[in-house]
């Protein structure tokens, strides 16, 4: 375990200088690079321990939980919590007139979740250049009060989540027998593939063939920026085909953003899928590029409205249906667990049948509650209503239902969701309905979890297949682990952000929190509060109950029907921006490969290709983070 903390530590200010110094994302996915990078480095050492010191060595369950540890945390130094969480208590202060228009909270935000001291936060966002002296300048105790603020709500909610991922572990990983795409990769390379009797996939060629497509690629297109005279080759191959139709004017040019893309990494994942889940995913992101051309044929232009206005608003209308969707899909996987949920609580009140066999932890089912009551309280603390801060912690967990189901069945590597809490809440029941302290802690919490691409429901269900496969999910020293992982991650990653935040400024640095995230958010809320309609909206109501029936329609069919191959799950997020630009394509043409291969190769080939997929995985992850290395050794 001191192992797995000292390399969170080492990822976590990698992932951070590379982030804020040259603004690369190594941690931005479901399958951290980050995470993948320091892992290989665990084995290659345990290799060689093995050779030299084999009494030493690390053993499969004591790898699977140094990767538990780096997989579950690689997500929170960067711009989903702690980047987030730091400027959240800063910008207020620095921004109090104009863009955005937090002056209109005077008096309304708790003096605890803001800087109180001017100098402090003008050193913050504009540093002390030349002059810095060091760790001892940073007034460290200006920021104690924010930053213990907004970690609490934070924590309240990773609590929760990963608590709910323990709700759902065993009937996704045992009973519903998931696939988890994304952990082949680490099974694999541990050897813990169940019913695996070939040899170590790194020991394969095909393997190294896999992992030399990303690694030529990648490494390709980072020596261009040193020798131009190179091929500028990327991590993804991006053909916007849209954008050849903006000339022609609507309808064709609603179709403006659709593009084609390659990603290696992703054809590997895709090649591990269910058929249902891969036509899922691309089969629905067509149909809403089909709504989309259909609505600017009736005359709807995607973009003729503001946030806030009225009347029917397409892409307004497609986000509203997908949470219709997410409500709906969110039920049909709590159904199937509502009795296990019910003997864990009367186990917790001593009230269980010794016969019945508990399959969710009656401590989840309690740290669940007690998570999400200490959400509320907090947000009570901070002037806000608590019935809005329920309604968004309930939106926000139908959405992380749904959408982290189709990150463990579709292993989905980057995932975000049209429909968010606070734009959702504001159309259900309208901006007039709250009051200005309300208005604020919400979007604080929008901005921590709202887009619920980086959960950390994702991490922790995806890691309950290893911890499976493993034996390491029966140990005592499983949670301790996540939770010493989850420690040491936001709290070097709060210092770090802050030293290097006073010795270059904010405003130099190059993170998405820092030069747009928090702002935009507050921008878009004085929008919201500034707009004519002040009520409900009843397009937002109309939306949500159609991609309701909709998705109750599909989860039917595709129980009742053998034929109807496609699970429901895509359609509540067939809008994804993530899914549009980096993963429709290349999930097509992983999907392709392995059907093709199954259907003329058989079952046989189909397993001994598997290396050179998992190669894709690997040799992408692995080629990024080396390439950030590279970057902050050259300085360039």
């Amino acid at each position: 375990m001191l192992l797995g903390a000292l390399l969170v530590a080492a990822m976590t200010a990698l992932i951070l200088f590379s982030n804020l110094r040259y603004n690369r994302y190594i941690a931005a996915s479901s399958l951290p690079s980050a995470a993948t990078f320091f892992f290989v480095l665990t084995l290659l050492g345990n290799a060689v321990a093995r050779r030299a010191a084999p009494r030493h060595a690390l053993s499969v369950p004591e790898l699977a939980l140094i990767f538990a540890m780096l997989y579950v945390s690689a997500a929170l130094p960067q711009a989903s919590i702690a980047e987030t969480l730091v400027t959240l208590g800063a910008a207020p202060a620095y921004y109090p007139k104009g863009s955005p228009r937090v002056d209109a909270f005077e008096g309304e935000i708790p003096s605890w979740l803001i800087v109180q001291d001017p100098e402090a936060v003008r050193r913050f966002y504009e540093g002390f250049g030349p002059s810095f002296a060091g760790v001892s300048q940073v007034p460290w105790g200006a920021w104690a009060a924010p930053i213990a603020g907004w970690s609490l709500f934070t924590v309240c909610v990773l609590a929760a989540m990963y608590c709910l991922s323990r709700i759902f572990a065993h009937r996704w990983v045992r009973e519903e027998r998931v696939s988890f795409p994304l952990m082949e990769m680490p099974l694999e390379l541990m050897g813990a593939t169940s019913g695996s009797d070939s040899p170590p996939v790194w020991r394969t060629a095909l393997f190294w063939l896999g992992a030399a497509v990303p690694t030529a690629m990648i490494s390709m297109g980072q020596f261009h920026k040193y020798y131009p005279w190179l091929p500028d080759w990327q991590q993804i191959a991006s053909f916007p085909l849209g954008k050849a139709w903006v000339a022609q004017g609507p309808p064709l040019s609603a179709l403006s953003e659709f593009t084609l893309s390659v990603w290696p990494l992703v054809i590997g994942v895709a090649y591990f899928l269910n058929g249902e889940v891969a036509v899922s995913i691309w089969g629905f992101h067509l149909l809403f590029w089909a709504q989309m051309y259909l609505y600017a044929v009736l005359g709807y232009a995607p973009e003729q409205a503001a946030i806030g206005g009225s009347g029917f608003q397409p892409l307004d209308w497609i986000h509203d249906m997908e949470f219709g969707a997410a409500v709906v899909l969110a039920g049909t996987l709590l159904w199937p667990v509502r009795r296990e949920i019910a003997r864990a609580a009367r186990a917790l009140v001593g009230r269980r049948d010794p016969g019945e066999p508990l399959t969710v932890p009656p401590g989840a089912v309690a740290g669940f509650v007690l998570a999400n009551a200490g959400a509320l309280a907090w947000a009570w603390a901070a002037g806000m209503s608590v019935a809005a801060a329920a309604a968004f912690l309930l939106f926000l967990y139908v959405l992380v239902i749904a959408l982290g189901r189709m990150v463990a069945a579709g292993g989905l590597y980057l995932v975000d969701n049209g429909a968010e809490p606070q734009p959702l809440l504001y159309g259900l029941a309208g901006p007039g309905a709250f009051g200005r302290g309300t208005h604020y802690a919400l979007t604080g919490q929008e901005a921590l979890f709202g887009r619920a691409d980086m959960s950390f429901f994702y991490f922790a269900t995806n890691e309950s297949k290893v911890a499976d496969e493993t034996g390491t999910a029966r140990t005592r020293w499983h949670g301790v682990a996540i939770l010493v992982a989850v420690g040491v991650a936001l709290a070097f990653a709060y210092f770090l952000i802050l030293y290097w935040s006073y010795r270059y400024g904010g405003v130099a640095l190059r993170s998405y929190p820092y030069s747009s995230k928090v702002r935009g958010l507050f921008d878009r809320l004085d929008t919201f509060l500034t707009a004519t309609r002040r009520g409900p909206d009843a397009w937002t109501y109309g939306g949500v109950a159609v991609g309701g029936i909709v998705a109750a329609l599909l989860a039917w069919l595709n129980r009742t029907y053998l034929w109807w191959r496609v699970a429901p799950f895509g359609f509540a997020m067939a809008s994804s921006w993530n899914v549009n630009y980096q993963i429709w394509s290349s999930v097509f043409i992983g999907w392709a490969t392995a059907s093709l291969v199954r259907r003329y190769g058989g079952l046989r080939l189909y397993r001994s290709l598997r290396p050179v997929f998992v190669g894709l995985i690997v040799g992408d992850a692995v080629t990024v983070t080396a390439m950030a290395l590279l970057e902050i050794v050259v300085g360039a």
